[in-house]
């Protein structure tokens, strides 16, 4: 089910079935209902003894009338309340109460997952934790293995259900959006950065090449970086690549308001950016 703003909810997905077969197995597809089309790519290859050294290759489409779904709609609609409860549970039940959030700034969430920047001490290495901003260490020390893994702590430890574990670690993080992030070392001015993760909703971070140069310039000059992608359709029996130019970064953030201090607000019906109070 997806949902948009002033419209019914409808289901657009496409659950089309397109499978790389030979020969014998592209004549059994086509007598199943649910077959679509078929288009020969390549011819039988022989060696020069005659033996067949490759088979031709068939591209066959195939749209299914049923689908099989082994999980309820409650089920995935809780799952998602639910971690929005135990997400907020940890930054006001633990976080707020025992770490100085002076020194920690939240540079993106999502559903279950969240990326802070740490002001912790200078000399040590950037895979300190919280160690340096905590606050109330009576506290931290009484309730913090509820939450984090510690030191020598067990796999089932670390992955505790309701609990938190440390998924990536560097020096520097650029968040553009949810879901849009580039996490690296090193320092721009230096021009010694190194990559650590790139993060990209809708577009592969690998065939369109983003690097981390190109998320500091969207944020910094405002640079706009489109790519391509390409996918096969098959429409009447005729097989089709089409490539879409999609706008990878673009440094336009629509799914929030976005106020003059850079700070993110919910949509809520007749609430603009002018109605928020910024001190």
């Amino acid at each position: 089910m997806s949902h948009a703003f002033g419209r019914e909810r409808q289901n657009n997905a496409k659950f089309d079935k397109i499978s790389f077969n030979n020969a014998r197995h592209a004549s059994i597809k086509q007598l199943n209902q649910c077959h679509k089309a078929t288009r020969k790519l390549s011819d039988d290859i022989y060696n020069s003894d005659g033996s067949l050294s490759e088979e031709a290759q068939y591209i066959v489409s195939e749209s299914p009338g049923q689908f099989k779904c082994n999980k309820p709609l409650q089920e995935a609609v809780f799952t998602l309340d639910n971690c929005k409860f135990w997400y907020l549970n940890f930054v006001y039940n633990f976080l707020y109460k025992c770490i100085d959030v002076d020194r920690v700034h939240f540079c993106n969430m999502d559903t279950d997952s969240m990326y802070l920047s740490i002001a912790g001490s200078q000399i040590e290495g950037y895979k300190q934790g919280l160690k340096y901003v905590i606050k109330d260490q009576v506290f931290y020390d009484l309730h913090y293995k509820e939450w984090l893994p510690w030191d020598n702590c067990t796999v089932a430890e670390e992955k505790k259900l309701m609990s938190l574990t440390t998924e990536s670690q560097g020096e520097n993080i650029v968040c553009q959006a949810p879901k849009c992030y580039s996490l690296y070392n090193g320092n721009e001015q230096s021009d010694d950065i190194v990559s650590l993760v790139n993060r990209m909703k809708g577009v592969s971070e690998k065939k369109a090449n983003l690097t981390t140069n190109d998320y500091i310039k969207c944020l910094n000059e405002g640079y706009n970086i489109n790519v391509t992608t390409s996918n096969l359709q098959m429409k009447i029996g005729i097989m089709s690549m089409i490539c879409i130019e999609k706008s990878a970064l673009t440094g336009i953030h629509n799914k929030m308001v976005v106020l003059a201090n850079g700070c993110c607000a919910p949509f809520m019906y007749g609430i603009n950016a002018d109605h928020y109070l910024i001190d």
